[in-house]
């Protein structure tokens, strides 16, 4: 059974049951209330017939029993007291008598002086209302007796149910079609976001339900959009991830394959062993450098796995300290190339990891020595920045085109591929660096301009003082 279905059975029976029970209320209230006047009235017209008969009867010396019957025929004829039936005795005399049938079913114990008792009953004739009294006659005591007719109020009950019963219908018909227009206005919005969680569902995810209305209905909208928004963020975020694991599973086969392949071939070779000695050396270099340019990349990839984690321990170093010990591992190897490498940095104490930091100078320093044809300069700058520090990387290489510099830190990207792998590049260390930086929370800018020179700058923020 659906909600709606269930909404507009419950409004239906909620009204019905409502209105029943006020229904059923007032008509009970309403016919009591008639019948307790109609007793009143009943009771109040015996009292008057009793008060006139004890009047005529102290008027004598003693009981004069014919002009108590005239005062009743009397009064019967001049219908002045609307009874049904009335009878007048004294011990087993009946001194006047109406219609006694109306009353020879029904019995009630005679009271006591100037008391009444009454019964209502339900015959053949009726509904009715029997009253009994007594009253002194000398040493004699009469017996007064009357029926008064209730039907009237019985038969306007009878009317009132069944127009009840009518206007009960009507309002249980009406309620039930109000319940129809209430429930399909209720769940509208409820159907809306069905809707779209079912398109979601199907891989529409641009689907929104934006029902805007203030209620609960409208919030419930509001945080679902949001979810899907976020849903939809998330899953664009995964499928550039998976894109980006793609084209770096792709690289990395292109970049393994090459190598392997030469290295394959000129083991054949030296394994059929028909080669001079210039081949032999030839095919045994080759091997040689193609085995640790194979190394240099498993070492850097193993360094961007290990980058992924975030347990990072950072310490205070000094700046001039720190930077004076990369030159010192830096400048001889680069001075054989005919490069001179400067270093130069504050006196000052920052918060960094000191080894990644290490490496991600080594890599600057290396590409910007890789980007050099013969003698050059590169120049190493350290300064500190409120909540961490800045490194630039200046060098007078050959520098790249404008259009690179968004793809430099790609994976596997090279600028000039052919001079990079002859170099033993891989193009992994400028995504190492890219890594590195967003460890320390900082950003990395390159500006170059062809045949003038790089330079690169470090923002890194140490999670000790992270930028906020």
């Amino acid at each position: 059974m659906s909600y709606r279905l269930r909404l507009i059975i419950t409004i239906s029976l909620l009204i019905a049951l409502s209105f029943s029970i006020g229904g059923t209320i007032l008509l009970t209230s309403s016919v009591q209330s008639s019948l307790d006047s109609e007793v009143d009235m009943a009771l109040g017209s015996f009292e008057m017939v009793l008060s006139t008969l004890h009047l005529l009867n102290s008027m004598g010396a003693k009981a004069d029993y014919a002009s108590l019957g005239a005062a009743l025929s009397q009064m019967d004829a001049q219908n002045e007291v609307r009874w049904q039936a009335i009878s007048l005795s004294c011990g087993s005399q009946t001194i006047y008598q109406n219609r006694s049938e109306l009353m020879k079913n029904h019995s009630l114990p005679t009271p006591l002086t100037g008391q009444c008792c009454y019964i209502q009953v339900r015959d053949e004739y009726g509904h009715g209302l029997i009253i009994r009294s007594s009253l002194s006659a000398g040493t004699e005591n009469l017996v007064l007796q009357a029926r008064f007719d209730l039907s009237w109020v019985y038969q306007n009950r009878q009317y009132l149910q069944q127009r009840y019963i009518t206007v009960y219908t009507a309002v249980v018909l009406c309620g039930i079609v109000i319940s129809v227009f209430l429930s399909y206005a209720l769940t509208s919005r409820l159907r809306k976001l069905t809707v779209a969680v079912r398109k979601i569902s199907g891989g529409d995810l641009s689907t929104r339900s934006r029902i805007r209305t203030n209620d609960e209905f409208g919030q419930l909208s509001r945080d679902f959009d949001a979810m899907a928004d976020k849903l939809q963020e998330n899953i664009a975020k995964l499928e550039t991830d998976i894109g980006r694991q793609e084209s770096f599973l792709g690289a990395f086969a292109h970049e393994m394959k090459t190598p392997m392949t030469s290295i394959i071939g000129f083991a054949d070779l030296l394994r059929q062993g028909n080669l001079d000695e210039n081949t032999r050396l030839m095919a045994a270099e080759y091997i040689y450098s193609e085995g640790h340019r194979l190394e240099n990349l498993s070492f850097k990839l193993l360094e961007l796995l290990l980058l992924r984690k975030d347990s990072l321990v950072m310490k205070r170093v000094t700046l001039s300290s720190f930077v004076e010990e990369i030159q010192r591992a830096l400048a001889p190897g680069l001075r054989k190339k005919g490069i001179r490498l400067v270093c130069k940095a504050e006196q000052r104490r920052v918060v960094l990891e000191p080894d990644l930091v290490k490496s991600l100078l080594y890599n600057l320093i290396d590409n910007a020595g890789k980007a050099m044809d013969g003698e050059g300069l590169i120049a190493v700058v350290g300064t500190a920045v409120p909540g961490g520090c800045q490194f630039q990387v200046v060098d007078n290489g050959r520098g790249m085109p404008e259009s690179e510099l968004t793809r430099i830190t790609e994976a596997f990207y090279r600028v000039d591929k052919s001079r990079s792998r002859k170099q033993g590049g891989a193009g992994l260390g400028l995504a190492l660096c890219k890594q590195i930086v967003e460890l320390h929370n900082g950003s990395i800018h390159f500006d170059s301009e062809q045949g003038k020179g790089t330079r690169v700058t470090v923002m890194l923020y140490g999670k000790e003082e992270k930028r906020k």
